[in-house]
């Protein structure tokens, strides 16, 4: 460098340093520079969080139907060797108790009539003897052995019928034969009679065979008060008047063929009259009493026809129409298994839903019964009837609507008539039944013959019962025997398929305080995203759409997402099913619920303490190349696998 430009090159930086100086703004006082600073929040809430179907506290997941909590371990049961669910109920109290009342409204007020019986055994004028004074009857040519046979008539029979032929007989309960006002003709000091017997061929005692007709002798010495004699007659003083024996499980023959004749029981009177015994000429030998049955009762009956008759199974009070709504005319029974389902789980609906009824009797033999009931289900808010239809199923034949009823009383509700789809007819076929022996009958009633389904799925804690029975519908045989017993339980034991949507619930912790990072009123935030983010692997066979509600940790409700289910992103995809409705192979993905863009929209969510899932599960989308109905295992799994709160913000800081 020259001298010359030595001397001017400081001058010249010094110009250019001056010159910037004073073109640049100098800051004054405390100001500071703003600064933007990008902010992400990134937070596991939950990580790995697998739901069972079915459980209890115990279990290793946790169960989206607790089986414990809600009283379910009665509802579900699970197959040890594949997890098949099954939903099991059974009723088996309802205690109907007897039907004795059976037998008399089978034979009406049968009974048998008083026989007042006045025979002549000898007229010694009209046989030919003409002597003076008085003569021994021994010496005269006279056939001393004489007998007589009367019938005793057969009264308020004309609902049976009997034929000698099939021995058909009514058994007698605690009833007594009487015999009384015992006369006999010309008294006599040694008596008319040296012996008398009273045989009654239509009267047999055990073992009931043609030689056990019942017999009454009359003699000196009488050999006791039971069947005492040599071929098991009973033996009574012939110096008494009369005889009174308990007949209690003798059996009557009845001759009355058809049921609108009148019929009869035959006695037959015998004696051998005493050779000294002294008379005239026109003296006549007779003999009269009177025969009855006192207390009489039939126990069982054996008749070849009977007329269509109807029996209460529960209590009628005032014998006329019978309300289900009074307590004092039906059997109830509980539903328990059923008892707090609502607790954790709205609308489940089963799909191919039966109940098998077992109808049980107990000495209704060689007939058939028509159960006609009303079958009333209840439960906190709502009640149904149980109403029959014809089956669409035509091969079986078991149709279970009732189209009218065949007595006079009606089912009523609080005085209103209840209709006949309301109501439900059972029939038992008792043709092959045994007296003395318990006959079980199950009678399936299902979706094809009445509307069980929506009767199982209004979820009834209660079943109330009031029926009659129709017996003898064709008119033909019947044997009855006391005690008469029917009785009815019904079981439901179906696997779990789900016929249409059902909401379960869950609470899952939820800390979202990491969101104050981005509310702070001292800084200006401009949030880009801020959401949670669900992840899942799905192995039902039933989908889910999901709402969530975040709460406080007070359990106060701060926001609500997707409250009516209707924002389709929200939503779990089922598993594909296999032929038969189970989970084939599991579904995965995810979805994402955002919580704002502002500031203030975020600040309150701070303060979320939990998220309460709500998922309203559902067939929709299942695949696997089936339409069957989602039958559910007991292990199948939902997991969560992850729940994380994801959030991106520029934060501006200073001005």
């Amino acid at each position: 460098m020259s001298s010359s430009q030595a001397s001017w090159w400081p001058l010249t930086v010094a110009a250019l340093v001056f010159i910037t100086l004073v073109g640049c703004d100098v800051p004054t006082g405390n100001s500071s520079p703003s600064i933007n600073t990008d902010t992400e929040i990134s937070t596991p809430l939950v990580q790995e969080k697998t739901f069972t179907f079915l459980g209890g506290p115990n279990s290793e997941f946790d169960p989206l139907i607790d089986t414990t909590s809600s009283d379910f371990d009665s509802l579900f049961e699970v197959e040890s060797s594949n997890n098949d669910i099954s939903v099991v109920q059974e009723i088996d109290n309802f205690d109907i108790g007897n039907l004795n009342e059976a037998l008399d409204n089978a034979t009406g007020s049968l009974t048998f009539d008083q026989k007042t019986f006045d025979e002549t055994f000898i007229d010694l004028q009209k046989e030919g003897f003409t002597f003076a004074g008085e003569r021994q009857i021994g010496v005269l040519n006279v056939e001393l052995q004489r007998s007589a046979t009367a019938n005793i008539p057969v009264r308020g029979s004309n609902r049976v019928a009997f034929k000698k032929s099939q021995n058909n007989y009514v058994e007698l309960g605690p009833t007594t034969i009487e015999v009384q006002n015992i006369t006999s003709s010309p008294t006599a000091p040694g008596g008319v009679f040296d012996s008398l017997r009273f045989t009654y061929p239509d009267i047999r005692v055990e073992p009931y065979g043609e030689e056990n007709q019942l017999v009454v002798d009359f003699v000196e010495n009488p050999c006791g008060s039971g069947p005492c004699g040599s071929n098991g007659e009973y033996e009574r003083d012939i110096s008494g008047d009369g005889f009174r024996i308990d007949l209690e499980g003798a059996r009557i023959y009845p001759d009355k063929p058809n049921i609108d004749e009148n019929g009869t029981v035959t006695f037959k009177i015998g004696g051998q009259v005493n050779p000294d015994l002294t008379v005239k000429d026109d003296d006549k030998i007779s003999f009269g009493a009177s025969t009855s049955f006192d207390n009489f009762e039939i126990r069982e009956i054996d008749v070849d026809q009977a007329k269509p008759f109807a029996v209460d199974i529960t209590p009628n009070e005032n014998g006329g129409d019978i309300n289900v709504a009074n307590d004092d005319e039906v059997r109830t029974a509980a539903f328990d298994g059923f008892e707090g389902i609502t607790d954790r789980v709205d609308g489940l609906n089963l799909a191919d839903v039966s109940l098998t009824f077992q109808v049980e009797t107990a000495n209704l033999a060689s007939t058939d019964a028509q159960v006609y009931a009303a079958i009333q289900g209840t439960n906190e808010t709502n009640q149904i009837y149980l109403g029959g239809t014809e089956d669409r199923d035509a091969t079986r034949g078991a149709d279970r609507n009732v189209s009218s009823l065949p007595f006079s009383a009606a089912f009523t509700e609080n005085g209103s008539r209840l209709p006949n789809d309301s109501l439900i007819k059972l029939g038992v076929g008792l043709g092959g039944a045994s007296l003395g022996e318990t006959e079980r009958t199950s009678l399936v009633v299902d979706g094809d013959n009445s509307n069980v389904a929506d009767f199982v799925n209004a979820l009834p804690t209660e079943v109330r019962l009031a029926g009659q029975a129709e017996i003898n519908t064709n008119g033909g045989d019947l044997r009855v025997r006391k005690p008469i017993a029917l009785d009815a339980n019904f079981s439901l034991d179906v696997p779990l398929r789900i016929r249409d949507r059902f909401v379960v619930r869950d609470t899952i912790d939820a800390d979202l305080s990491d969101l104050n990072d981005l509310t702070d009123p001292e800084e200006d935030a401009s949030i880009s995203t801020a959401e949670l983010q669900f992840s899942y692997t799905n192995g039902l066979p039933l989908g889910a759409d999901v709402k969530m509600v975040i709460v406080d940790a007070a359990g106060s409700v701060i926001e609500r997402f997707n409250g009516g289910f209707d924002n389709d992103n929200f939503r779990i995809e089922p598993a594909a099913k296999d032929e038969d409705g189970a989970a084939a192979a599991p579904s995965s993905g995810t979805f994402v619920f955002t919580l704002g863009s502002t500031q203030e929209a975020l600040r309150a969510l701070a303060d979320g303490d939990k998220i309460r899932l709500a998922l309203n599960m559902d067939q929709a989308g299942s695949g696997g190349g089936t339409a069957a109905v989602a039958r559910l295992r007991a292990d199948d799994q939902l997991t969560l696998n992850r729940v994380r709160l994801e959030a991106d913000a520029s934060v501006q800081t200073g001005n």
